[in-house]
């Protein structure tokens, strides 16, 4: 251990025991699905995943929650199941490659119960009605419980067997345990209800058959919640009671204290809250449960740099501490702030990319690091001979751009016609709950700095300003142009998004896109206008985002008095007002005193120098928004992709058939002078 690590993170950094085993560092990886597995099962790309987060030094790892039961909610095979011994080989495999790099690996094993979406079997502690699902779960019998007890004890052998170093048994988020524990679930009238010594005693039951499988030296830790945010649900003084209760039985090894129920909307979006939700949303949870137990106790929820795990370590809030979405981001993360790494840390800014990505049963994405999924190997190999690169525009797809053209032996000079570097995410910044983008940007700038990238600012690139540099591959990042909305030219005054004035009157927001630049052009609006109203031709606005992101701002959007009309699209103005008609073909009202109208309409990319440079036969490429208008994280991701996509050679990038830069000047002219002709 190296003596920055000591300096600077002494009790992060520092070891801690768990049964007979030893953590190197108090930071781990919590459970979570990166959507990486094959069939189900851990294949190379999953292992891989975790293979990268051990070797920065996590303390230990824990699978996503695995079904004991096959179940429908991930039966889309890119989670792992545990159902049979099938996954034996692949633990092996993942239980290896994590500890030959110095860490420990643990399974989360689980029990949707309510949060089943088909079938005839969904059970829970009582009939249960899920937000989510929209499914009825009945009550399960006690020969039904006994069943799924030994599904457990099961799967808890086959962990063993997969030479994994213990298992997590998660009670929380509304699951069947959960349900079990949760007064507001659990109204059973039998052994198994009724106060804390029935409610707990299904999940007993379960805690020591899974000791009996793994055996006595193994790690066996619980998931609990500390607030489950439902009426009559586990608070933080409840949750303290069953963390006692269980851990009384000598079972167990931690108690890791999360939040939320995944039967409730609300509720299971603020278990996974994107920005602007508080750092450290949920250790005085944590706090709670220690100061009633005597083993450790893991905190999760917006912990994103390691200062402040080690702050919430310092105060005695917690013995460990989960980071999720900051490794996902970095997954260098403790091996950049360990070691006192130059290359700064890539922050995770809460923008949910990754929750919403799984929760829509795909692979793991990050609106911030477009590697995922990818082996070292894939990115940013050397490219061979040095060779310069221009990259166009200083947004989100020209910054990584110009960024991995850098670490691939370019040289690099990037130019910007703004003052400023960001694009539309340095707009987006200025939203009150998005202001934590802003970091993404200062890292990107930080970046570009330490790898020598030639930065110009305030500098419109011509023709002849390219033409001069003479560079073997151009990079246009020249983003989009919103679409003009002709309903509302020449009646009220009329903008796009990043155009529209910070205060006024009454200002109508039309949204086409059901994204999220409609919700924050009009939280951004409602700062300084008096009156905002936003019409969306949607079911709700933001209904092309995950619900974790969409559902958080309609909220915000309630709480800043911000009209909503939903299902309805301007017809035309007259004078101030806005004709409005249901998109089902519902009469509406029209909107009155209407001052201005803010489009969003959709984009087009914005090329101006495409064909010009095409015909000056330079190896040009688009990416970003410059090649299709999309968001931030298919932006970046397209960025590095294209930059990737470059095949080295001996003597500079193979394949490339360029003119000189004589010659391809002169044929410029030559060109013009024909044309002119």
């Amino acid at each position: 251990m190296s003596e920055p690590l000591r300096r600077r993170y002494p009790l992060a950094s520092a070891p801690i025991a768990l049964r007979n085993q030893q953590l190197r560092s108090r930071v781990y990886l919590p459970a979570h699905q990166p959507g990486l597995a094959e069939d189900g099962l851990p294949g190379e790309r999953y292992i891989d995943y975790h293979r990268q987060r051990a070797r920065a030094g996590l303390g230990m790892q824990i699978t996503g929650a695995t079904p004991v039961l096959w179940s429908e909610v991930w039966a889309d095979g890119l989670t792992l199941v545990n159902v049979d011994d099938r996954i034996i080989p692949g633990y092996r495999n993942l239980a290896k490659a994590v500890h030959d790099e110095g860490g420990l690996m643990l399974a989360q094993l689980a029990h949707v119960g309510a949060m089943e979406t088909t079938g005839d079997a969904i059970v829970s502690a009582s009939w249960e009605r899920s937000e989510l699902t929209f499914q009825m779960s009945r009550e399960a019998t006690a020969d039904e419980l006994e069943t799924i007890a030994g599904l457990y004890e099961a799967a808890a052998a086959r962990c063993r067997e997969g030479h994994l170093d213990g298992v997590e048994v998660t009670m929380a988020h509304g699951m069947l345990l959960a349900s079990f524990l949760s007064p507001a679930m659990n109204r059973r009238t039998d052994e198994f209800g009724g106060d804390l010594e029935g409610r707990t005693l299904f999940p007993r039951r379960i805690l020591a058959g899974v000791r009996t499988a793994m055996g006595p030296d193994a790690i066996i830790g619980i998931r609990l919640p500390g607030d489950e945010m439902v009426e009559d649900g586990i608070d933080a003084a409840e949750a303290a009671r069953i963390a006692k209760r269980l851990a009384d039985t000598g079972q167990v090894d931690y108690v890791s204290v999360t939040a939320g129920n995944n039967t409730r909307t609300l509720a299971r979006i603020d278990h996974w809250a994107p920005t602007p939700a508080p750092y450290g949303s949920f250790r005085h949870l944590a706090r709670a449960v220690k100061d009633a137990v005597d083993i450790p106790v893991a905190t999760v929820g917006r912990v994103t740099t390691l200062a402040l795990a080690e702050e919430i370590l310092v105060s005695g809030d917690a013995d460990l501490v989960g980071m999720v979405r900051a490794n996902i981001a970095d997954p260098r993360l403790l091996s950049k702030g360990f070691e006192g790494s130059r290359a700064a840390t890539r922050p995770c800014v809460g923008a949910n990319v990754c929750i919403n990505s799984l929760l829509d049963h795909k692979s793991l994405t990050c609106m911030v690091n477009p590697e995922l999924g990818r082996r070292p190997d894939e990115i940013d190999r050397p490219i061979g001979a040095a060779r310069s690169a221009l990259v166009v525009g200083g947004g989100p797809a020209g910054l990584e751009a110009a960024r991995r053209l850098s670490l691939r032996g370019f040289e690099v000079k990037l130019m910007e016609a703004r003052n400023q570097l960001g694009g539309q995410l340095e707009q987006w910044s200025k939203t009150p709950s998005r202001m934590e983008f802003r970091k993404m940007i200062g890292w990107w700038e930080d970046e570009l700095d330490r790898l020598d990238v030639d930065v110009v600012t305030g500098v419109e690139a011509s023709m002849e300003r390219v033409l001069s540099l003479d560079p073997a591959v151009v990079f246009l990042a020249t983003g989009s142009t919103p679409l003009s909305d002709e309903k509302a030219a020449g009646r009220v005054a009329s903008y796009a998004p990043y155009d529209a004035p910070l205060e006024g009157g009454h200002v109508l927001v039309r949204d086409e896109i059901g994204r999220l630049a409609a919700m924050l052009t009009a939280e951004r609006l409602s700062t300084g206008w008096k009156k905002v109203t936003l019409v969306t031709s949607t079911l709700h606005p933001g209904q092309g985002e995950g619900i974790t992101t969409a559902f958080s701002l309609l909220r915000e959007m309630g709480r800043r008095g911000i009209e909503i009309i939903d299902r309805a699209r301007l017809v035309r103005m007259e004078d101030r007002r806005a004709v409005l008609e249901g998109v089902f073909d519902e009469v509406r009202k029209p909107v009155e005193n209407v001052d201005a109208i803010v489009s969003l309409l959709g984009a087009r990319s914005h090329t101006p120098l495409f064909s010009e440079l095409k015909a000056a036969r330079l190896d040009v490429r688009t990416i970003g928004d410059a090649r299709l208008p999309r968001d931030v994280t298919a932006a970046v991701r397209d960025a590095a992709e294209t930059v990737w996509a470059l095949q080295p050679s001996n003597d500079g990038v193979g394949g490339w058939q360029r003119a000189t830069g004589d010659a391809r000047r002169a044929s410029v002219r030559s060109e013009a002078i024909k044309g002119a002709a």
